[in-house]
């Protein structure tokens, strides 16, 4: 096996003495025009850069949400968001990194994540439920209320694959730490989080709100072995396979368009999930040009609306003007950006109607969303 830094300066290498066959796939290079900022310019810079990059060769790395279209389009499947996230640790470390990035560690030492809001006080407010797998509702979704976070646990229950609660020691991924340029202080992070999550050997099954967070917790956790980690669409589409027809309410007489997250269509390569959900929900939900695993990005990573809010609130607005409204995703990032609900929240004004009529929802296996 290649060592992890041999492999990234591999693709640096590839990167740099490529003809920039990527250059029209990333959404910010496109969003302001700059050589600077296509993917073969930033990997350019971080590799003539070296050690001692200067404040602007930083807010060039900071031109990334780790969106990974250019990886579709590359014929080495570069990680270019993985090169750039070590270039702006060599920013932290030479005292050039936005304040986005260095404000980071005396958060997330003090509170175990990267927010201002007190997400332990929005954590608390949450209903803990009785199911063997646990919810994991993330910053971003505690950061904003936790209201999809309340859905989804009445969806599961709904849908008779009931959730637990993850504990108060895993309010955050840490993957913003890896983001900001912290990756030591990313380790330690997750040490924690794993540490409250797990007990003895055990496995566990862990479903995230937000599907960045569920692919770096599949990359970085080191859960034992049998667990489980999985998005929320995947967890309640199997439920939703499960429930029978004369169960199920019908669907909300509504259009809606879909927009694929970036880290749910690439990064967790699930297509399906979302799409059997919104079929049962709505009579009809429409998708954009761009969509499926080229799916546009809305400018919610990579922390680009704290180093470069002007450029996230461009891709945000190109994206909206795309999809039109209604619009309906699967990432609380996403849907804070975009204006959207949340798949998840579409589902329980749905299955609500259940509620209204009295109808049941029977209670599957232990097996039944396994």
């Amino acid at each position: 096996m290649t060592p992890p830094g041999l492999a990234l300066r591999r693709a640096q290498e590839l990167c740099e003495f490529c003809p920039k066959l990527c250059r029209f796939s990333c959404p910010v290079s496109e969003a302001e025009g700059r050589e600077a900022l296509t993917p073969w310019g930033k990997v350019s810079l971080a590799a003539l850069s070296g050690r001692a990059p200067d404040v602007s060769a930083a807010l060039a790395f900071a031109g990334c949400t780790g969106c990974h279209r250019c990886a579709v389009y590359c014929a080495h499947d570069n990680d270019v968001p993985g090169i750039l996230y070590a270039a702006r640790a060599t920013a932290v470390r030479a005292g050039v990194a936005p304040r986005a990035w260095t404000e980071l560690p005396a958060r997330f030492t003090a509170q175990g994540h990267g927010e201002t809001e007190d997400l332990a006080a929005v954590h608390a407010t949450l209903r803990t439920g009785h199911g063997d797998a646990l919810l994991f509702p993330g910053c971003d979704a505690l950061a904003q209320g936790a209201q999809e976070a309340r859905d989804a646990l009445f969806v599961a229950k709904e849908l008779g694959a009931p959730l637990g609660l993850v504990p108060a020691g895993a309010l955050c991924c840490a993957q913003k730490l890896i983001e900001g340029g912290h990756p030591e202080l990313h380790a330690a992070q997750v040490g924690r989080v794993r540490a409250s999550l797990v007990k003895g050997r055990k496995p566990v099954h862990l479903v995230f709100l937000q599907p960045g967070c569920a692919r770096s917790a599949q990359e970085r956790f080191g859960l034992p072995e049998g667990s489980r980690i999985e998005h929320v669409t995947s967890y309640l589409a199997r439920a939703l396979a499960a429930l029978p027809e004369r169960s199920r309410p019908p669907p909300l007489d509504e259009s809606v368009a879909w927009h694929d997250p970036c880290e749910l269509a690439r990064g967790l390569r699930e297509l399906t999930a979302p799409r059997a959900l919104l079929a049962a929900a709505v009579k009809e939900f429409r998708e954009p040009p761009r969509s499926g695993v080229d799916t546009s990005c809305c400018g919610a990573g990579g922390l680009l609306p704290r180093t470069l809010p002007a450029v996230a609130a461009k891709l945000a607005d190109e994206r909206r003007s795309e999809l039109g409204t209604p619009a309906v995703t699967s990432s609380p990032g996403c849907a804070a950006a975009l204006g959207a609900a949340e798949v998840v929240s579409l589902l329980a004004r749905w299955l609500a109607q259940n509620t209204v009529t009295g109808t049941p929802c029977p209670k599957l296996s232990p097996g039944g969303t396994g």
